[in-house]
């Protein structure tokens, strides 16, 4: 299939009811379950499960009417800002896969032409789409047009996993019915009075007749299905900053019932991190009780990985060190402090070292569990002097900073200040007689700063200690600075 313009339409028949239930862990889907909205003072069915379909609860019911042939259904209100979040997510996965995206009300598109061939073909396109979107638990069913609105109106009831050919795309469009068509039920009467059942039917007929007969908005939404006018709709991108919430009217009274819904946003905030091709240096929850003062947890991170288990364990960390109210109604997750995912390519010349991914993840940990302010880090700075060539800094702050690996020999533990040595008939001491092993090496302060120049040498003693000591060249005074274990 050759099409420059091929359009996905993915439609989610049960997004009402997934947007409640993709954060209810104790709800199975083997019991009733439906969403319910209010319309001029009747409560109505917006879309139900089939094991309440089985019962004979469909769309539109009344909720009166549902609950009298099925007294166990599960209900729960509509609630639009849960379904907006949750196609934003969708809208994310669906981003991996094409660079145009564009929200519907219950629904997405996709241009898929100008991208297939970066998964060898249609067909890998729309199965690894399809796997990413079960994943999620989402009911999930698409068509295949040469423009948005042909790809919405011939959505089958079943995801198809193949791309029709562009012939079939055409007849499939021609032999839609009327029904599909967005128009009121004026129209619909008008159709079937004049005999029309399909798009190809309505499409025969001279455009002028048309015209006379039916509103310009008719008239519109013809012109966008034979590709007349242009489809506007805002292109979906990624926001610059993560925010998803979860609500739960009837409260979790623990702190074990708050970790799945916890796990639910996190595994959406890694999707996220995919897509921008980020880390996050940083996430705050926010939980919001029925009565009384939210209470907020942010975790400093290093930018280790991008794991929703390390995330949730690290909250769950945080968690334990703080008292919650009794009763969670709303959960939020914000996260708008990023670095891009390092350069994997690695310079063989190059005297330098990053922290790797475990020591990342152990500081993690250890600021998780002892608070941000508990942990610093050695710094080093441009100094020549031992004493400052090393600062303390918190622990999160330019964690990635290179660390450069001196080539000379150096202990790790220095005196807190200088011993003095003697030199005594062509002989050191420090207590015991010392043996030069190696050295001179010259080390000297900032000009600017002082006049310090130090001639620095490996010794030991008798009993095989070794020590950092150095000579001051302007006084001729010795000194030990170091202890090598």
């Amino acid at each position: 299939m050759h099409n420059k313009n091929i359009w996905l339409y993915l439609k989610f028949p049960l997004l009402a009811l997934e947007s409640v239930l993709i954060y209810q862990s104790e709800l199975s889907s083997d019991k009733p379950l439906a969403i319910i909205s209010s319309h001029k003072n009747v409560r109505r069915i917006v879309c139900c499960n089939d094991a309440s379909k089985q019962w004979g609860v469909e769309p539109e019911l009344s909720l009166t009417t549902s609950l009298a042939i099925c007294p166990d259904l599960v209900t729960f209100t509509e609630n639009y800002s849960q379904e907006k979040l949750l196609l934003q997510q969708l809208a994310l996965i669906a981003y991996r896969f094409s660079p145009e995206v564009i929200i519907d009300t219950a629904g997405l598109w996709l241009e898929i032409s100008s991208c297939e061939h970066l998964f060898n073909g249609y067909e890998n396109l729309l199965k690894q789409l399809h796997e990413q979107l079960l994943q999620q638990k989402i009911n999930v069913v698409n068509g295949i047009g040469e423009n948005p609105l042909a790809a919405k109106l011939t959505c089958s009831d079943e995801f198809q996993k193949t791309a029709p050919k562009k012939c079939e795309i055409h007849r499939n469009l021609m032999a839609t019915r009327l029904d599909n068509l967005p128009s009121t039920p004026k129209q619909q009467r008008s159709f079937k009075q004049l005999g029309l059942n399909t798009i190809q039917d309505l499409l025969k007929l001279p455009r002028c007749a048309l015209s006379q007969r039916f509103d310009q908005v008719l008239m519109n939404t013809l012109g966008l299905l034979v590709g007349e006018k242009t489809f506007t709709g805002d292109r979906f991108k990624p926001p610059q900053s993560f925010y998803n919430e979860v609500q739960n009217p009837q409260g979790l009274y623990s702190k074990e019932s708050l970790l799945f819904p916890m796990k639910t946003l996190l595994q959406q905030f890694c999707q996220y991190l995919a897509v921008l091709q980020c880390h996050s240096l940083q996430l705050e929850w926010t939980f919001e009780p029925l009565l009384g003062k939210h209470q907020k947890i942010i975790l400093s991170l290093s930018g280790s990985n991008n794991s929703w288990s390390n995330f949730l364990n690290l909250s769950r960390l945080k968690l334990e060190r703080i008292d919650l109210p009794q009763s969670i109604e709303r959960i939020s997750l914000s996260s708008n402090k990023f670095i891009d995912m390092p350069d994997l390519n690695v310079d063989l010349f190059n005297n330098q070292f990053d922290l790797n991914k475990e020591e990342k993840g152990l500081i993690d940990n250890l600021s998780a569990r002892l608070g941000l302010e508990a942990l610093s880090k050695l710094v080093m700075s441009n100094e020549y002097l031992p004493e400052k060539v090393s600062t303390l800094e918190p622990i999160h702050q330019n964690l990635d900073s290179k660390y450069i690996i001196s080539k000379s020999y150096k202990p790790i533990w220095l005196l807190a200040e200088p011993s003095p040595a003697k030199w005594y008939k062509k002989q050191l001491y420090w207590g015991n007689p010392l043996k030069i092993l190696s050295g001179p090496e010259r080390l000297c302060g900032n000009w600017w700063q002082s006049e310090q120049k130090r001639d620095y040498y490996l010794v030991s003693d008798s009993e095989g200690s070794r020590y950092w000591i150095f000579r001051e060249l302007l006084s001729n005074q010795w000194f030990v600075h170091g202890v090598f274990a």
